[in-house]
């Protein structure tokens, strides 16, 4: 059997670590989906996708169980000697994206873009212009308080 390329502190190679800190963060970011749903109740969403039927001892389990799971997650990376990799992206930026990727889809509403689902009638035409021009400029609001921060 061939010795891995590069071992580090391990006895891992390059593209082993990378594959254990790649699932580090995957599964990271699978807790931060189940902390989201379990969080979705209280979130006054418009259109809730999850029913909030999860009972208040069961979520205090599953939270003691996600940080215990966070918490092998980092003692696994630091007992192999590698680094997270990562650099913590800027919130602000993060969002201003996010309100981008909302105005872009809020003027996808415009009538221009509707009529390639079909014929609209002047009637429809107004209301859905009037509905995307709303959604834009409370979307261009809110990024323009982003800005201000």
């Amino acid at each position: 059997m061939t010795p891995p390329e590069n071992p580090g502190a391990a006895g891992l190679n390059e593209n082993q670590e990378r594959r254990l800190r790649i699932t580090c963060q995957h599964i990271d970011r699978l807790l931060s989906n189940i902390e989201n749903i379990l969080n979705a109740p209280a979130l006054p969403m418009a259109f809730p996708r999850y029913a909030p039927d999860v009972a208040p001892e069961v979520r205090l389990s599953l939270e003691d169980h996600i940080r215990r799971i966070r918490t092998q997650l980092r003692a696994a990376l630091a007992s192999a000697g590698i680094s997270d990799g990562m650099s913590p992206i800027s919130a602000s930026h993060a969002i201003q994206t996010t309100l981008l990727y909302m105005e872009v889809a809020a003027e996808e509403l415009a009538p221009r873009y509707m009529r390639g689902y079909g014929p609209l009638s002047d009637e429809a035409a107004t209301k859905v212009g009037g509905i995307a021009n709303e959604l834009a400029q409370l979307v261009k609001q809110a990024r323009g308080v982003l800005e201000h921060n």
